[in-house]
């Protein structure tokens, strides 16, 4: 089975000069002397990075090679047959990311295979430009998909890539609740689905579980609603159930905003953004306060687990997802999940985990857990980005002057600092 580790190329700045992966890509094994990796100095956008053959999860290389001579290794690269090859350059040709360098002189191609998993480009890196992540953690762990084939969502929609990992880490053995929202699972999972009220999936949840409970039957109930029905309308049932310690799994995948009715503002919806009840005009700047803070607030209950998470972060969603559901053995878990809309946040479809992993660079969404109320850091951030590097993705924040930005900035500041005076010593 393909694992698909990925070479990542980071967007860090390669610093002038630096030609060191593509002095290791050229002494690899077999390579002749050819690197298959090059350094892209763009100094009019002032940019300088790195690139190679992105490894597509569909390889249209692969389907238009004649001769057969590409094809997918066990760690996922695209990998050429030297033995088959004839040196067309169709691959070359068909290539729009230039991924493959033809040599027809030799009647060979070559291109990134890295390194037989083991990328010498990375390792001579020291910079951080070039990292190297192994999916196998990951995959090893990953059951069959529950969720239908196709997109039921929105192109782009983190909801729908939460709904599919969470289940496809946790199994069959669940039974989902829900609330109205763009997450209505009913025909869309292979397993039993509970409809309820904005205000009652906790206490539909409640009854089930104690059920379960008595008839010694280990099902999970496993509630992932949005953050309207957590942190406004069902806040005051979530927070008796978590102060009852019932046997429930509760995710909220936080889109920040109403979304499904048309993108009114909620709870989670942070300081300065647009909504089409946070307006911005003459008089609007978007939403002015800033947002409820419920994955803090439900560990101040005390109960089992909690924690945050992005799918930019995948090992530690899966850790952390694991861990609640040993935690609801003996009460409630709760995980709170930002979840993007390209819709409500004005992104692009394409940039749904870049929006997530620039949340957590610039700890506007810091990754930490809390076993009954002990909190812990799970994700430091060493060089924290500047806020602009989370908002530059997003239309919603787009009329913000630097003097707003600024006052941003020093909000998140403010409640990360909060949160690491509270946090347990790394």
């Amino acid at each position: 089975m393909a694992l698909n580790n990925t070479l990542v190329i980071h967007e860090a700045k390669c610093p002038p000069s630096c030609v060191l992966c593509v002095e290791a890509c050229r002494r690899r094994e077999g390579a002749n002397g050819q690197a298959v990796l090059e350094v892209l100095d763009l100094p009019e956008v002032e940019s300088r990075s790195v690139a190679t053959c992105g490894q597509c999860s569909q390889p249209e290389c692969v389907a238009i090679c004649p001769s057969g001579a590409l094809g997918r290794a066990g760690s996922g690269a695209v990998v050429v047959d030297k033995k088959l090859c004839v040196g067309c350059g169709l691959c070359d040709l068909l290539c729009p990311y230039g991924g493959i360098i033809s040599k027809p002189e030799e009647q060979k191609i070559y291109k990134c295979d890295l390194c037989g998993d083991d990328p010498q480009c990375a390792k001579a890196c020291p910079n951080g430009v070039l990292t190297y992540e192994k999916a196998g953690a990951i995959a090893e762990r990953l059951q069959e998909d529950l969720v239908s084939p196709g997109l039921p969502y929105c192109a782009g929609c983190g909801m729908e890539l939460v709904d599919r990992f969470t289940l496809r880490v946790l199994g069959k053995n669940v039974i989902l609740f829900g609330a109205p929202g763009c997450n209505v699972l009913g025909a869309k999972v292979k397993t039993p689905y509970y409809g309820s009220l904005m205000t009652n999936a906790v206490s539909s949840a409640t009854g089930v579980s104690r059920y379960f409970k008595h008839t010694h039957r280990d099902t999970i109930c496993l509630a992932i609603i949005g953050d309207g029905a957590t942190a406004d309308i069902g806040f005051g049932a979530l927070s008796a159930a978590a102060e009852r310690g019932e046997r429930i799994l509760y995710i909220c995948y936080d889109n920040e905003a109403y979304m499904n009715t048309g993108v009114q503002r909620s709870g989670t919806t942070p300081l300065g953004s647009w909504t089409n009840t946070t307006q911005v005009g003459a008089r609007g700047r978007g939403k002015q306060g800033s947002a409820k803070n419920v994955p803090l607030l439900m560990a101040f209950h005390q109960i089992q687990y909690v924690a945050t998470a992005t799918l930019a972060y995948p090992e530690d969603y899966m850790r952390k997802l694991l861990k609640a559901a040993e935690a609801v053995e003996e009460g409630m878990a709760y995980l709170h999940v930002l979840s993007p809309c390209p819709t409500g946040w004005k992104s692009k479809t394409e940039h749904t985990i870049e929006v997530t992993r620039a949340a957590v660079a610039t700890n506007y969404f810091p990754l930490w857990e809390a076993e009954r109320g002990i909190i812990r850091l799970t994700h430091v951030v060493q060089n924290r980005a500047p806020i602009q590097e989370f908002l530059k993705y997003m239309g919603r924040f787009s009329h913000l002057s630097e003097v707003e930005i600024q006052h941003l900035q020093e909000h998140v500041d403010a409640v990360y600092h909060q949160l690491r005076r509270i946090a347990v010593p790394q």
